[in-house]
Parts: C-alpha cells; structure tokens; sequence
C-alpha cells in the first residue's frame, strides 16, 4: 500500500469511515495475525489477539498519526497485547501454584502466616497514606489490572501522568518497606 493511500485511510478512518477500516483490515489482517501466531502457541490465541488490535484500533482512530506508519502502530499494538497476556498468563499460573502449594503442603509455617498478615496490612496502611490522585491511579492499576492506556480514558488525563503517579506511588512504598522492614 502506497503512503499517500494509507493517508488518505487514515484520514477517512478518524472520520468514522467503516469502509476505510474494512481497507484497513482486510490488507494488514493477515500480516498482524501471522506476527502474534509467532508470538502465540495457538491459532485461536492469535486471532482473538488480532482482533483486539483491530478494535483498539477503531476505539483509537483519532489518535492516529496520518504521517507514520500504520503497520507499525498496529504491530505495535499488537506486541502490547500479547505482551499483556503473557503476563497475565504469568500472574494466574503464579496464583494457582501458590494455591496449589497451600493445598498441598499441610505444614504450612504460622510464621510465615503472620509476616504475610503483616506484610499485607502494611501495604494497605500505607496506600491510604499515598495522596489521594496518586491512589486512585495505583489501585486502577495494581487491583484492578486496567492498562496505563485504560486508565488515562478513565480520567481524563495522559498516559504519562499515569506512569509518573504510578511510579511516584512505587517509590513511597519502596521507602515505607525499606523503613519498615530494613
């Protein structure tokens, strides 16, 4: 597809056009669907991942940048949900071990109960100590697993302010931990 075509796509995609986003996706599906197969251990995984590109893509229409390439944005947003997965992936095969070890191990250490009781009580006692913005962006994150990009929609603010309150929250509870427990 020549540049000026997928400009001319992209301006009538910000525009609502469906029949650009038809154009769109008929000629980069295969492509982004044969990238996250690559990624992906199964057919179905990568086309349920090629078709939430394809609806970030429509959901985002007017953030994209008519001058730059549209395969790389959606390669790109394709890489950040497979990423996304796998690390959900992670986070659930983590959880149900950990469940499966209590489970299975009968002697489970008291110890190790209380200084959990303990590290999870001083987390919640010093998110709350965290200001109130900054809290609220730390929670949509780490409790409620939205994306950096979810939660900017959900605020009305940028993605970078996101990323700034979620770090400034990281750093406070690092030095709350290294008070408390060093």
């Amino acid at each position: 597809m020549q540049a000026s075509d997928e400009s001319i796509l992209i301006c009538d995609l910000k525009k609502g056009n469906v029949e650009a986003f038809k154009k769109i996706y008929s000629f980069y599906h295969k492509r982004i669907y044969n990238f996250c197969l690559s990624l992906h251990q199964s057919a179905d995984e990568a086309e349920e991942t090629v078709q939430k590109v394809f609806v970030a893509l429509w959901e985002q229409r007017l953030q994209v940048d008519e001058e730059k390439s549209l395969a790389t944005y959606l390669y790109s947003i394709a890489r950040y949900m497979v990423y996304r997965d796998f690390r959900l992936q992670v986070y659930k095969k983590a959880a149900l071990d950990n469940i499966n070890l209590k489970l299975n191990n009968i002697n489970v250490s008291t110890i190790d109960d209380v200084l959990y009781s303990e590290l999870v009580a001083f987390l919640e006692k010093f998110i709350e100590e965290i200001p109130e913005r900054q809290r609220e962006v730390f929670k949509l994150s780490r409790f409620s697993g939205l994306t950096y990009i979810q939660i900017a929609d959900r605020l009305n603010i940028s993605e970078n302010t996101v990323d700034t309150q979620i770090r400034k929250a990281l750093v406070f509870l690092r030095l709350k931990y290294k008070q408390h427990y060093i």
